[in-house]
């Protein structure tokens, strides 16, 4: 069994090598800016109809300070840009619910993908973006009319890190990159538990 202080140097990876692929090359001598959301999220609340996809902040700048100090120590404070890594859906706030598992969950051609169906209710459902190396989140509520949200996951990494992601009605979105209409998609399951 692996111990989880190997897997923390692989999020640090996967967000700096996710953080370098989603920053736009700039000229020399010029700053760049942290890379902004691919749709503004007043934008897309507004577009009922429309897609929400890849509406996350790619960088959340975040300060991390000590709550109460230690006798004997001095606390070192950070401020920092932490790069994008999931999504969570929840069936209202995220602070008074648990989030809503994957209904769908397949390994297909493109590497892992979940997608969560969201049967309509009254007070709809909420998101969250997650980033790495902090468990400071953003939230939104989605548009009433999304019924659905899909995830395709980068697989070169220990842990998920979603690539693209995309909410809206079911019968309008597009399939998942590498599934097939012409066979159900194949689940994940957990190995089973019998020596075979």
């Amino acid at each position: 069994m692996r111990s989880t202080a190997g897997v923390r140097p692989s999020i640090v990876l996967a967000a700096a090598l996710l953080a370098q692929a989603a920053a736009p090359a700039a000229p020399a001598g010029r700053a760049t800016s942290p890379p902004r959301a691919a749709v503004p999220a007043s934008a897309a609340a507004s577009s009922a109809g429309l897609p929400l996809s890849d509406a996350c902040p790619a960088q959340l700048p975040v300060t991390q300070t000590v709550s109460e100090p230690i006798a004997g120590w001095t606390p070192l404070n950070q401020d920092g840009n932490y790069p994008f890594v999931r999504v969570a859906f929840y069936p209202g706030p995220p602070a008074d619910n648990s989030l809503i598992v994957p209904s769908i969950e397949f390994k297909g051609r493109a590497g892992l993908h979940d997608g969560w169906d969201l049967p309509r209710r009254a007070d709809g459902y909420w998101m969250t973006c997650a980033y790495a190396n902090t468990t400071a989140t953003v939230a939104r509520r989605l548009p009433d009319d999304v019924d659905f949200c899909q995830a395709d996951y980068d697989g070169r990494f220990l842990t998920l890190v979603v690539r693209r992601w995309s909410c809206g009605v079911k019968r309008t979105m597009p399939l998942p990159v590498g599934h097939s209409t012409s066979r159900p998609a194949k689940s994940v399951k957990p190995p089973s538990k019998r020596g075979e």
